[in-house]
């Protein structure tokens, strides 16, 4: 085998690029924390794919077969803070204030949903619920990707010493949502505080 020194610097190159990569976190059936501020249950396994998919602070983001099939989004947000990670910077995005009543912090996750490119999303079904020990609001939730695939989803939001609380799970209507749908159930009633 015949080394030169610019297979070597190659080499060398390619393991320091991949010795960065990073990986989803499975995420095994138990306990899960939330930002410091909540913990969750899950009963099966899941994937932390929030150092694969950039997200806003306090925001994380688990998926059982890929970001495109289903997503739960468990997030704490400050005041301030956002929901939906956009790449640009400039354009404006919802962003959570500690003033917002029950109404404004659904839209807050609607404006949220649009903002990631869903279509026409809609909240229905507002009911109070209890989220880790505060007062919330459960929903749910329609949307269609841009071509035209229907999204169901769920959501739970509550304020908690200033931030919102968020349990969202988006999945396609056909199959997905339904496949998990008594599981994110099971999930959205054990929140209890960290």
């Amino acid at each position: 085998m015949n080394i030169t020194r610019r297979g070597l610097v190659a080499a060398g190159a390619s393991g320091a690029l991949l010795s960065g990569c990073v990986a989803a976190k499975l995420v095994q059936p138990g306990a899960y924390r939330v930002a410091g501020a909540y913990s969750i249950q899950v009963t099966q396994a899941w994937s932390d794919v929030t150092p694969l998919v950039r997200q806003e602070e306090g925001v994380r983001l688990l998926t059982r077969d890929g970001p495109a099939l289903n997503q739960l989004f468990a997030a704490a947000i400050a005041p301030g803070g956002a929901l939906a990670f956009l790449a640009d910077r400039d354009t404006p995005r919802p962003r959570y204030r500690a003033d917002m009543g029950d109404t404004e912090v659904v839209e807050f996750v609607i404006d949220s949903t649009a903002a990631w490119g869903y279509q026409d999303p809609e909240s229905t079904n507002l009911r109070p619920q209890s989220f880790a020990g505060s007062q919330g609001v459960r929903f749910d939730l329609t949307a269609r990707t841009q071509p035209g695939l229907e999204i169901a989803g769920s959501g739970l939001v509550a304020r908690a010493d200033d931030k919102l609380h968020v349990l969202l799970f988006l999945a396609p209507n056909e199959h997905y949502y339904g496949a998990y749908a008594q599981e994110i159930e099971a999930i959205m009633a054990s929140a209890t505080p960290a």
